[in-house]
């Protein structure tokens, strides 16, 4: 949502600043009661106190009013018209000197006949003239328990930032947001920091991020899934909204040749998906990619059969009421029956429970004659069928921390790696592989993860470094280091970025490490985990965190612009290629 709205109002949904909610409560704490026994005293002893009471304090309110008021960003509303004839009302923030269009719909609702079905490209009503693009509408149903409420089917919108009174065609930025395939919205990845710092900077960008479906409705499960043609339906829409970017980005002073498409973590894969799709014939929707904690192969994409996505079909439609061979039945299943099971799917047994949430029973799925994953990525990467354009593809230096149990033995490792994983992510059952693998990875935690913080432990157990090593080398790097040596190998311009380098190690890492410690988020053993790279590209707020350190985040975000987005030399091709 942005943070100011049409006509001076705030926007549904953000409150008034602290400080003038501070001032508000404590005048209406006084002016209340007063007005009340006043409406009784002026019947009885009205007079000039009782009136210069009522002046004191409505003055006092009109301050505090005032100083409400003054402190809402200045917006204005703004409209672009399409060939077609159809407006995109947006909201003008004069403060910032950015337009936001929120919520824009790609694709007809996928509900009723639609659901489980491939995108279809949205059309207007024939009495539809405007579309109104000024708040956030419902994002897609969610796996897990993060709170995005409220949630919908119908959630294919696409959100977009730009800059005011644009004259010249700018390049695009396109997010794809993470989650595992199973959570994530637009509405956590906004645009204003991106789009302040790149003008800057001076080199202006559009930037839009797109919903997709999830959980079981963008990645149905099982054979009969396949058969009905309902696979993938997530990295469909993900196509369809860069199609709708390449149709119309020009309308919002885009330019739809210079289109780079960037994500982290299932983001990061999506991208690499889209990478493959029809073998890379891309259709030119994208010129340029950028990868964060994802590659192809970062997480194995199985079968429809595959044991676990077999079982979670058949508990979807138990728990639907429908026959397991009556696909069509999903379709029409109750909404509340469909959106529990697809919550319920994900509770993992405590035997099988690990930190990762990502479980195999749902996500992106091997099929042949699949526009994006005929056959398995790394084979698909190998035989060279992407396409061949300037990419960037790093991780963060302890991408494994998050991730990893606390085992305190080599045995509790290799029970980590063969018993609470499979069916979970890559799925290692060989103890024989594992334990060779180990050989590789010292118990020492000098040298585990998070890497460069000596023997400290943190208080957790001993090997839970080594895991953390493990499953960040497994997961991210091996899979990053695998894409960027084909690729190279076959002449395409591709860099490699690691979020932070050893250098900036103290400078970048500790703010973040601060910044999550302060509001519980997180602990210092995480390192520069998976996703904590998030908030220096889109500058997030932690509430309660110090002013110092809000500086010292910007300064951080300030010099990581400019040395890794557009001037730094090992990239520089890559930012012209954009």
């Amino acid at each position: 949502m942005s943070r100011c709205a049409p006509s001076g109002k705030p926007s549904p949904g953000w409150p008034y600043p602290r400080s003038s909610r501070i001032i508000f409560s404590s005048v209406l704490f006084r002016i209340v009661p007063f007005l009340y026994v006043s409406n009784t005293y002026k019947t009885t002893h009205g007079g000039p106190r009782m009136l210069f009471d009522l002046w004191a304090n409505m003055r006092v309110l009109s301050v505090a009013l005032l100083l409400w008021f003054s402190s809402i960003t200045k917006c204005d509303t703004v409209t672009v018209t399409g060939p077609s004839g159809v407006s995109y009302l947006g909201v003008r923030n004069t403060t910032s000197k950015q337009d936001i269009f929120l919520s824009i719909p790609y694709a007809q609702p996928p509900v009723g006949a639609l659901r489980f079905k491939p995108p279809q490209e949205w059309a207007p009503k024939s009495n539809t003239t405007l579309v109104n693009a000024t708040a956030n509408r419902p994002v897609c149903i969610q796996s897990t328990p993060i709170d995005y409420s409220p949630v919908s089917e119908d959630c294919l919108h696409l959100s977009l930032w730009k800059p005011n009174n644009v004259t010249a065609k700018l390049p695009v930025m396109v997010w794809i947001y993470g989650g595992g395939f199973l959570n994530g919205s637009t509405q956590g990845y906004t645009g204003e920091a991106i789009l302040n710092t790149a003008f800057q900077l001076g080199k202006p960008v559009v930037y839009l991020a797109m919903n997709y479906r999830l959980g079981i409705y963008g990645f149905p499960p099982g054979k009969q899934s396949e058969a009905a043609g309902a696979l993938n339906l997530g990295l469909k829409d993900q196509r369809l909204a860069l199609e709708w970017v390449k149709k119309n980005i020009g309308l919002f002073g885009g330019d739809p040749d210079r289109v780079m498409i960037f994500g982290e973590s299932a983001g990061a894969m999506s991208v690499a998906y889209q990478m493959m799709y029809k073998d890379g014939e891309n259709g030119g929707v994208f010129r340029t990619a950028l990868m964060e904690s994802g590659a192809p192969s970062t997480y194995a994409a199985l079968p429809a059969s595959y044991p676990p996505r077999q079982a979670a079909y058949n508990f979807i439609a138990n728990a639907t009421g429908c026959s397991p061979n009556n696909f069509e039945c999903l379709r029409n299943a109750n909404a509340d029956k469909l959106r529990q099971a697809n919550y319920d799917v994900f509770q993992i047994p405590p035997n099988l429970r690990s930190p990762d949430p990502y479980p195999a029973a749902v996500g992106p799925t091997l099929s042949p004659g699949d526009p994006f994953l005929s056959r398995s990525p790394k084979e698909t990467i190998r035989r060279g069928n992407f396409t061949r354009i300037p990419f960037v593809c790093g991780t963060n230096l302890d991408e494994g921390t998050i991730f990893t149990t606390n085992p305190a033995t080599t045995e509790e490792v290799v029970s980590f790696l063969t018993t609470q994983l499979p069916g979970l992510t890559f799925g290692i059952t060989n103890k024989t592989t594992v334990n060779q693998l180990l050989k590789y990875y010292l118990a020492d935690p000098s040298a585990g993860l998070p890497y460069n913080m000596g023997n400290d432990t943190f208080s957790k157990a001993p090997q839970y470094k080594r895991a953390a090593s493990v499953i960040g080398d497994l997961v991210f790097d091996a899979p990053r280091r695998d894409f960027l040596q084909v690729a190279t190998k076959l002449g395409v311009s591709a860099w490699n970025v690691h979020y932070p380098t050893a250098n900036e190690r103290v400078l970048m890492d500790t703010p973040r490490s601060y910044q999550w410690a302060q509001t519980g988020l997180s602990l210092p053993e995480f390192g520069a985990a998976h996703s904590f790279d998030l908030s220096s590209v889109f500058q997030e707020r932690w509430e309660g965190i110090t002013q110092p350190l809000i500086d010292l985040s910007v300064s951080i975000f300030n010099v990581c612009a400019s040395r890794l987005i557009w001037s730094h030399k090992d990239i520089r091709e890559f930012v012209q290629a954009f």
